[in-house]
């Protein structure tokens, strides 16, 4: 029979445990900020016209209006090798904003397609022809106009 020394260090082991599952299922339910986290995705408008300073990017059989200063990262060197648009001074191996396209077959998302507060930063996705488009940045009408713009070619 275990002695009662062992028995409270294994009371006192789950109930560490226990509040650290609390405050971490707590911390992903909490985001601090006044808008909602979660933003309806609208149905993309192809007809609309792109602006001058939004450029429409195509990639395999999928267009996404973007900021046009947002260029194409050359990933040779990285881990993952995602295509990827994003803004100027962003590090290829290092998504911290931009576009990503992932195949739909095997992209496997921790939540339903739209517009989320994570870390810091709006992200969102959508799926248009054979990707799932994801966007990530600072600014959340950004992201959403990005996701709203996504369309099989």
């Amino acid at each position: 029979m275990p002695s009662s020394r062992r028995v409270r260090l294994l009371v006192a082991a789950a109930a560490g445990v226990a509040l650290v599952a609390g405050v971490l299922i707590w911390l992903q339910t909490t985001t601090g900020d006044e808008r909602p986290a979660v933003a309806p995705v609208s149905p993309p408008s192809s007809s609309a016209p792109v602006r001058d300073d939004w450029q429409t990017i195509e990639y395999r059989g999928v267009k996404v209006d973007i900021p046009a200063d947002w260029k194409r990262l050359k990933k040779d060197d990285c881990e993952f090798q995602f295509e990827q648009w994003a803004p100027p001074g962003s590090h290829p191996c290092d998504f911290k904003g931009g576009v990503r396209f992932y195949g739909s077959a095997t992209f496997d998302p921790a939540h339903g397609p739209g517009v989320r507060r994570t870390t810091g930063t709006w992200s969102g996705y959508v799926y248009a022809g054979d990707y799932a488009v994801y966007v990530s940045g600072a600014d959340r009408d950004l992201v959403q106009r990005v996701l709203d713009s996504a369309r099989a070619a």
